[in-house]
């Protein structure tokens, strides 16, 4: 695909995007107080990086996962000197974190029942369904506070795997 054609679709999800946000407003959860307030529009469609940069897990294996300090600590303190954005409290926050040798205590937004299972490797996997994060978790890369984008019920991830065209029976979610 060409880089104009590339961009132009882009283009046409962002403001796809834009308009369902505008449509849906009023039904969007109030955001997730989280220990650092995470500018994800900053970081996502600024400096464009991947979601699997942050959540390198996701690929992988079962969870998601949650960015460890380190991952952000190797851009914004680099040789262990806060240099990027170091005024910004923020990062202040961060390189705190980062000189108690503490982990981020992210506070989990998408969180299923212990009966459900949902491996994020299935769902995201680069030749397998294809599912963009965006599909679940919205317009990520426009969002500076971010809440549940889905209702994350059985009815709607059986309509989610109807569309596809996969499996649907018990087994595939429960076991």
């Amino acid at each position: 695909m060409g880089k104009l054609l590339e961009r132009a679709l882009l283009a046409g999800v962002g403001l796809l995007i834009l308009a369902l946000l505008a449509i849906g407003a009023n039904r969007t959860p109030p955001p997730h107080a989280q220990p650092i307030a995470f500018p994800h529009e900053f970081h996502s469609a600024l400096n464009r990086m991947d979601c699997m940069y942050c959540h390198t897990s996701a690929e992988g294996s079962q969870d998601a996962g949650m960015p460890a300090v380190k991952i952000c600590a190797d851009c914004h303190i680099p040789a262990g000197v806060p240099t990027v954005r170091a005024e910004k409290p923020e990062v202040q926050k961060l390189v705190a974190y980062w000189r108690a040798q503490k982990p981020i205590p992210w506070v989990r937004i998408y969180d299923l029942p212990d009966h459900v299972h949902f491996p994020h490797m299935r769902h995201v996997s680069v030749g397998s369904s294809g599912v963009y994060c965006q599909e679940c978790h919205g317009p990520v890369q426009l969002k500076r506070d971010l809440g549940l984008n889905q209702p994350l019920t059985m009815s709607w991830c059986i309509a989610c795997h109807e569309l596809r065209g996969v499996r649907t029976d018990c087994v595939v979610c429960h076991y």
